[in-house]
């Protein structure tokens, strides 16, 4: 009987990056490409517990002034590369490093589905070519974040949970009857 076993994917370990300031993000190469580009791209970066960098993602590319992501292509390949930590960083083309409300409304929601999945999203850095702003030292990331989607993701898992609560009670009450039952037919 053969066992198949994923495998994280290979690294140089001598090459390996470590993650630890918002200085070391803006150093990557990636992040050096996209920092004066015309349209806004969205890159992930994805960490193990170490912070060692495990993968670079561009995400999308979208228009001079925003771009359009949907949060399921970020999950998916957060979970698909096996991520611990996420990093998100997106350029702005009109230099400004100030977070847009649709910049900070996008970064909770995602933060929030990450963390469903136990996955810590350590920033979002938004750069240009004069430097970059890191919305966690901002404080722009809010823990307590809510809206109506996230609200109904809640509501599912808990009802999830709740169902799963209950098969295992009826479980357990069906082996208690059971239980019950041969210990009476044992007594005359």
């Amino acid at each position: 009987m053969e066992v198949e076993i994923t495998k994280k994917p290979k690294t140089d370990i001598e090459n390996e990056i470590k993650i630890v300031t918002s200085d070391d993000v803006y150093k990557l190469n990636a992040v050096q490409n996209i920092k004066d580009g015309i349209q806004e791209h969205l890159l992930l970066l994805g960490l193990d517990r170490g912070n060692n960098l495990r993968n670079v993602n561009l995400v999308g590319v979208g228009s001079s002034d925003n771009i359009s992501i949907n949060s399921k292509d970020i999950l998916k390949i957060t979970l698909m590369s096996a991520n611990d930590k996420v990093i998100l960083v997106h350029n702005h083309p009109s230099n400004t490093l100030k977070a847009s409300n649709t910049d900070i409304d996008f970064t909770n929601k995602i933060n929030k589905f990450l963390g469903i999945f136990n996955i810590q999203l350590l920033d979002h850095i938004i750069v240009t070519e004069q430097g970059y702003v890191s919305m966690m030292q901002e404080k722009q990331i809010n823990k307590d974040y809510t809206n109506n989607d996230i609200k109904f993701v809640e509501k599912t898992i808990l009802i999830e949970e709740n169902n799963r609560l209950k098969q295992e009670l009826n479980n357990m009450t069906a082996q208690n009857n059971n239980e019950l039952e041969q210990s009476d037919e044992m007594e005359f």
